[in-house]
C-alpha cells in the first residue's frame, strides 16, 4: 500500500473498533509503534479518527494531587503509625510506579547503593521487566529507615504487606482529613502527580517519559499537560485556607520518624484503631502545637 492507503486502511480500521466496543489504547498503541517504526509516515487521518474516539468516549483518568498535598499524606500517615503506605506514596509519586507494581515488590528487587534506589518490577501494564531508579536523597533516607525497621532476611517476603484495597481506603481517609474530598484521589493519583510536578519543574518530556516507562509520546504530553491542568483546578477549588493546612503539615517531614513517638501513651489523643474526623483533627491541632508549625 501507499501512505495514503496505509492511512485510510487504519482510519478504517479504527472506526471499526470503535463500532465494536473495543478499548481505544491498544489501537492507540499500535499506532504509536507504526510511528516509531516508520518516522517518515504520519498517518493524519487515522490519528484524527482516534482523537475523535477519545472524545466520543473520553477515559476515566486519576486525579492529579499538588505536591504539597501529597506531602502532608505521606506525613499524616507515619502520624497515624502507618509509615509503610507513607513509604508507598512516597516511592509511587517520586518513582511514577502505580501501587499496584510497588505492592508486588519483594526485598529480592530492591537494591540501595551509590546509584540511588533502584526498583526491578517484574510484573507491570506493559507486561515486561523494568527497573526504576529513584535517587532523591530524602526518598533514600527513608526508604533505609523503613528497611531497617521491618528487616529483609527473606528476599522472597513482600515489601509491603498492604492490600489494593487497604491502600485505596486509606488514600480516600487521608483525603478526608486534609479536607481534599473534592479532589476524588484515587491511588494513581500519586504517579499521575509526580509525572506533573516533574514537567512543573522543567525536566524534558522525553526524560519524563524514560522515568515513567510510557512508550507514545502523543499520550504522555496529554497526559501530563491534563494533570498539570488538574492541580491549577484543585488549589483553586479548595483555597488558601486548605493549602495552608497543608504546608503546615509539610513542615513536619524533617520530624516524621518521632512522630508517633510524641504521642503521650497516657495521653493519646487519637485513637489510631478508629481514624475519624473529629480524631484527627485533635491529632492535627496536638502536632502543630507540640512541633510549634506555623506559617
Amino acid at each position: 500500500m501507499s501512505e495514503e492507503q496505509q492511512d485510510y486502511f487504519l482510519a478504517e480500521w479504527l472506526i471499526d473498533g470503535y463500532e465494536q466496543g473495543f478499548g481505544r489504547s491498544d489501537y492507540g498503541s499500535l499506532l504509536s509503534a507504526l510511528g516509531r517504526m516508520y518516522p517518515r509516515c504520519k498517518y493524519k487521518i487515522a490519528w484524527k479518527v482516534f482523537d475523535v474516539w477519545g472524545s466520543l468516549q473520553p477515559p476515566q483518568q486519576a486525579a492529579a494531587a499538588p505536591p504539597e498535598l501529597v506531602t502532608a499524606m505521606m506525613v499524616a500517615s507515619f502520624a497515624l503509625n502507618r509509615y509503610p503506605l507513607a513509604i508507598i506514596i512516597c516511592i509511587c509519586y517520586a518513582g511514577l510506579l502505580r501501587v499496584g507494581e510497588a505492592l508486588q515488590l519483594k526485598w529480592k528487587d530492591v537494591f540501595v547503593g551509590a546509584g540511588g534506589l533502584t526498583l526491578c518490577l517484574g510484573n507491570t501494564k506493559r507486561g515486561m521487566e523494568q527497573k526504576v531508579v529513584i535517587t532523591n536523597t530524602l526518598v533514600i533516607q527513608w526508604f533505609m529507615r523503613f528497611q531497617q525497621i521491618t528487616g529483609w532476611d527473606d528476599k522472597e517476603h513482600l515489601v509491603f504487606n498492604m492490600s489494593y484495597a487497604s491502600v485505596l481506603r486509606w488514600v480516600k481517609k487521608l483525603a478526608s482529613m486534609l479536607q481534599a474530598e473534592g479532589i476524588s484521589l484515587t491511588t494513581h493519583s500519586f504517579r499521575r502527580s509526580g509525572a506533573s510536578e516533574l514537567s512543573r519543574r522543567g525536566v524534558p518530556i522525553a526524560d519524563i517519559m524514560l522515568f515513567g516507562r510510557w512508550l507514545s509520546d502523543r499520550s504522555a504530553r496529554e497526559y501530563i499537560r491534563k494533570g498539570e491542568v488538574a492541580i491549577l483546578r484543585s488549589n483553586q477549588l479548595l483555597g488558601p485556607a486548605v493549602r495552608d493546612v497543608w504546608l503546615r503539615w509539610c513542615k513536619l517531614v524533617p520530624h516524621v520518624w518521632l512522630l508517633q513517638k510524641s504521642l503521650s501513651p497516657m495521653d493519646d489523643p487519637v485513637n489510631l484503631t478508629r481514624v475519624t474526623t473529629d480524631s484527627c483533627g485533635r491529632l492535627q491541632s496536638f502536632l502543630f502545637a507540640a512541633f510549634d508549625v506555623k506559617l
